[in-house]
C-alpha cells in the first residue's frame, strides 16, 4: 500500500530549480518547499534626499558618532525643532550619506503629525513595512502589539535604518522601534519628545535656524552668482528669512523664477512685516510657511493658544516669563506652564534659563493670528500693559542702584514685578532688559499711552548713564518729552527736559543741553529745579565763566531742595562748590564743602554718592598735599565703584589713586592704578587716555 493510498489528504508538492535536492526521513503532512534563488528583501523606502544641503556639521557629526558607538543596542536620535528649521532634511541627508552601513535597508514612514492630510496610524505602518520585508497579507496580525512584536522578530539579525518623520508624540514611535543589534532609528518632531529620551534612552538632537553665512550659502547654491553680486541684499533677505531654511528656499525659488530682477526688488518686498508672510507663501501646503506654523498652532489649546498669540505683541526680541505673563494678564506660575508647552513645540525657544524668543517669523505669524481672533485693539492693550510692567519693574532696579533718585511709575501693573538684592543685580538686570525699555517705549508712544511712555523715560535715565549708553538715552528722552507734550504733562515736560539736558551735556552738546536745563525751569518741582540750577553752572563753570552769577545759581539750587528737604541734591551742591573752589586754588575751603557733602551723603546712607564724594575729597587732599590720605579716599572710593559696575566712575578713581602713588613714591601701584583706568579709557575711545598714556610713560622712564 503507498503513502498516498494511506493518507489520502496528505500533499506533498515542491517547487525547485533544477539540481535541488530535498531529503527527509518520514514525513507527515503537507510539505511545501520553495526554492526560488531569491535572499531576504532589502527594502530602500527613504525618500528623494534634498539638494543644495548647508551646514548641520556638528549634527552629523553627532549621528555618525551614535550610529558606530555601542552604549546602547538601537541607537535612537530624535531630532526636533521649529517649523521650517530642517528637520527632514537633516535626516534624509544623513540617512542617504549612509545607506551602506545598513545592508538589510532602510524604511521611511511620514506620520503626519503635522503635515496636511489625515495623520498617519502606527498600526497602518507596522502593516506597511512588515510588507516590504516580505510578510505576506495574512500573517499580519490584525492588533498593534502583535504587528510590533512580528516587526521585532522580522528585524531580528538585520541591520537596518528606521527614519519615522513628523511625529506628534512618543506614543507614535514607540511601536515602531527594533530591537536588533545594529539597527537605528531616526525620529523627526516639532515636539521634544522628551518621553522618549528619558524613557528609551533616545539622543535629542536640537536645530536652531541657520547661520547668516550658511543662509547665504543655501541661497547662493539655488540661485548661483546673482547671490555674490549682490552680497548685502542676499544678506538682508536671509534677515528676512529669518534664517529658517524652508524661508530660505521659497525665497530662492521666487529669485530662480524671476531671472531677470535684482535682489533688492525682493527685499523691498521682505521689508513690510505685514505682508512677509504673504511674500513667503507657496501653492503647495508642504513649502507654505504659513500653513506650515498653522499646524503648530492648531495643535494648541485654547490658552496656550491665546497666551502665543500675545507673545507675537511683546516689543522686544526676547522676553522673561514675568514680562509674558503681565503682557498677556496671566498668573506667572501659568505663564510658565504655557511657556513650557510652547518650547516642547518649538514655537518658542528657551535662550537661556528664564529668557523665551520668538523666532521672527513665528513672531509674524503669532502677531498675524491676534489681529484676526482677538482684534485690532489688542496690539494696543497689549502694548500698554507691557509698558507699565517694564515701567515699574525699571523703577525698581533704579531705586535699587540710586536709591534717592525720585521715580515716577504711575499707575501700578498687572504682574509679579522683579526684586533686587544688590546694586549690581539691579544693573545685570537692567542690561539684560535694555532694549526691551527702549522697545516699550516705542511702543507705548506709537500706540498713544503717552503717560506711561513719559514716564518710562523719566524714571530710568540714570541707569543708562551708567554704563555709556548715551545716544540711546537721549533718544529715549526725545520720546518721552515728545510724549509729555501730547499728554499736557508739565511734570513729565520737566523731567524729560532735564533728562534731555543731561545726555546732550555728556554727549557734548552743552548749548542744546542748556536750552533743555532752562526749560526744566519754572516747573514747581524743586527736586527738578535744583538740577536744573545746578547743571547750567556747571555749564558755564565749563565755559570759562568765574562770576558771582555761576556761585549763585549753585545758592539758588541748594535753596531749592533744602525748601524740598532734598538731602542728596543739596550735598551735590555742596560737592560743586568744592570743585569750584578747587579750581581756584582755594583748597581750604574745597575741603569745608566736600566734608560737608560727604557727610550728608553718608547720613542718608546713598553709598554710591558717597563715594563720588570721596573722589572730590582726594582731589582737594592732593591739593593740599596730604597724598597719603588722598590715597585712602580714592581706593575707597574705587572699591565702590567697582562693587556697582560703575567703570566709567572707577576710571576717575584710578586716576586720582594712581596721581597720589606717583607723590608718595610709589611707582609699582601707580602703573597699575593708571594701567586699569587706561584699558577703559582705550576700551571707549576716551580723549583722556593721551593723558593716562603720558603719566604711564614718564613712568617707564623714571620721570
Amino acid at each position: 500500500m503507498t503513502d498516498q493510498q494511506e493518507h489520502p489528504s496528505t500533499s506533498n508538492t515542491v517547487h525547485t530549480a533544477d539540481g535541488t535536492v530535498v531529503q527527509a526521513g518520514t514525513v507527515h503532512g503537507d510539505i511545501i518547499v520553495s526554492a526560488d534563488g531569491r535572499g531576504p528583501l532589502v527594502p530602500r523606502q527613504l525618500p528623494f534626499s534634498p539638494s543644495g544641503f548647508v551646514d548641520r556639521v556638528d549634527h552629523l557629526r553627532d549621528l555618525d558618532v551614535l550610529a558606530g558607538g555601542t552604549t546602547c543596542d538601537v541607537p535612537i536620535a530624535v531630532i526636533s525643532g521649529p517649523p521650517g528649521v530642517g528637520k527632514s532634511a537633516l535626516a534624509l541627508y544623513w540617512a542617504h550619506r549612509m545607506r551602506a552601513r545598513f545592508p538589510g535597508g532602510d524604511l521611511y514612514a511620514h506620520m503626519h503629525g503635522h503635515a496636511p492630510g489625515p495623520r498617519t496610524e502606527t498600526a497602518q505602518v507596522l502593516d506597511s513595512f512588515l510588507r516590504a520585508l516580505g510578510v505576506s497579507g495574512d500573517r499580519i496580525p490584525l492588533d498593534l502589539d502583535g504587528r510590533a512584536s512580528l516587526f521585532r522578530s522580522e528585524l531580528s539579525g538585520r541591520r537596518m535604518l528606521v527614519v519615522i518623520d513628523d511625529v506628534l508624540g512618543p506614543a507614535q514611535v514607540r511601536p515602531l522601534l527594533p530591537a536588533s543589534p545594529g539597527c537605528m532609528v531616526i525620529v523627526t518632531s516639532r515636539s521634544s519628545l522628551s518621553g522618549l529620551v528619558s524613557r528609551e534612552g533616545a539622543r535629542r538632537l536640537s536645530l536652531d535656524v541657520l547661520a547668516m553665512d550658511d543662509s547665504v550659502e543655501l541661497l547662493r547654491r539655488t540661485v548661483g552668482t546673482r547671490v555674490d553680486e549682490a552680497p548685502e541684499e542676499a544678506r538682508r533677505i536671509a534677515e528676512h528669512c529669518a534664517r529658517l531654511p524652508l524661508a530660505l528656499r521659497v525665497a530662492a525659488e521666487r529669485l530662480t523664477d524671476r531671472r531677470d530682477v535684482p535682489l533688492s526688488d525682493l527685499v523691498s518686498e521682505l521689508s513690510a512685516e505685514e505682508s512677509r508672510l504673504d511674500a513667503l507663501s507657496e501653492e503647495d501646503e508642504l513649502s507654505d510657511l504659513r500653513a506650515v506654523m498653522a499646524s503648530s498652532y492648531a495643535a494648541l489649546d485654547d490658552d496656550t493658544a491665546r497666551f502665543f498669540r500675545l507673545l507675537g505683541l511683546h516689543p522686544g526680541a526676547e522676553f522673561s516669563a514675568a514680562a509674558a505673563a503681565a503682557l498677556a494678564d496671566v498668573p506667572q506660575a501659568a505663564a510658565r506652564r504655557f511657556l513650557e508647552r510652547l518650547v516642547r513645540a518649538h514655537l518658542v525657544e528657551r535662550t537661556r534659563p528664564d529668557r523665551y524668543r520668538l523666532h521672527d517669523l513665528v513672531r509674524l505669524y503669532a502677531a498675524e493670528r491676534t489681529t484676526a481672533e482677538d482684534g485690532p485693539a489688542t496690539a494696543g492693550e497689549v502694548a500698554e500693559r507691557a509698558a507699565r510692567w517694564y515701567t515699574h519693574a525699571a523703577c525698581r532696579a533704579q531705586q535699587a542702584a540710586h536709591p534717592h533718585f525720585p521715580v515716577v511709575p504711575g499707575a501700578e501693573p498687572s504682574g509679579q514685578l522683579p526684586e533686587f538684592g544688590s546694586p549690581s543685580e539691579a544693573l545685570t538686570w537692567f542690561e539684560q532688559e535694555r532694549t526691551n525699555l527702549l522697545a516699550a517705549l516705542d511702543s507705548a508712544h506709537g500706540h498713544g499711552h503717552h503717560d506711561i511712555a513719559w514716564r518710562l523715560a523719566a524714571s530710568v535715565y540714570p541707569l543708562f548713564e551708567r554704563h555709556r549708553h548715551w545716544d540711546e538715552w537721549r533718544g529715549m528722552q526725545v520720546i518721552g518729552l515728545r510724549s509729555a507734550e501730547l499728554a499736557g504733562s508739565s511734570l513729565g515736560l520737566a523731567r524729560n527736559h532735564l533728562g534731555l539736558g543731561d545726555a546732550l551735556w555728556l554727549l557734548g552738546d552743552v548749548e542744546e543741553a542748556a536750552g533743555h536745563y532752562r526749560a526744566a525751569l519754572g516747573s514747581g518741582e524743586p527736586w527738578v529745579e535744583g538740577f536744573a540750577l545746578r547743571q547750567l553752572a556747571l555749564l558755564s563753570w565749563q565755559r570759562g565763566e568765574r562770576g558771582a552769577e555761576v556761585i549763585g545759581l549753585v545758592e539758588r539750587a541748594v535753596t531749592a531742595f533744602r525748601e524740598a528737604g532734598e538731602r542728596r541734591g543739596e550735598a551735590m551742591c555742596l560737592l560743586s562748590l568744592a570743585e569750584f573752589a578747587a579750581d581756584t586754588g582755594d583748597f581750604q575751603e574745597a575741603l569745608v564743602h566736600v566734608r560737608e557733602a560727604v557727610r550728608v551723603f553718608t547720613e542718608i546712607g546713598n553709598v554710591w554718592s558717597v563715594a563720588w564724594g570721596r573722589c572730590t575729597l582726594g582731589r582737594v587732599l592732593a591739593g593740599l598735599g596730604r597724598f597719603g590720605e588722598a590715597r585712602e579716599a580714592y581706593r575707597a572710593a574705587e572699591e565702590v565703584f567697582a562693587d556697582h559696575g560703575d567703570q566709567d566712575s572707577r576710571t576717575i578713581a584710578l586716576f586720582g589713586l594712581g596721581d597720589a602713588h606717583l607723590h608718595l613714591g610709589e611707582p609699582e601701584q601707580a602703573r597699575e592704578a593708571l594701567g586699569a583706568a587706561l584699558d577703559h579709557l582705550r576700551d571707549h575711545g576716551d580723549p583722556r587716555a593721551a593723558e593716562v598714556e603720558e603719566r604711564l610713560s614718564g613712568l617707564a622712564t623714571g620721570g
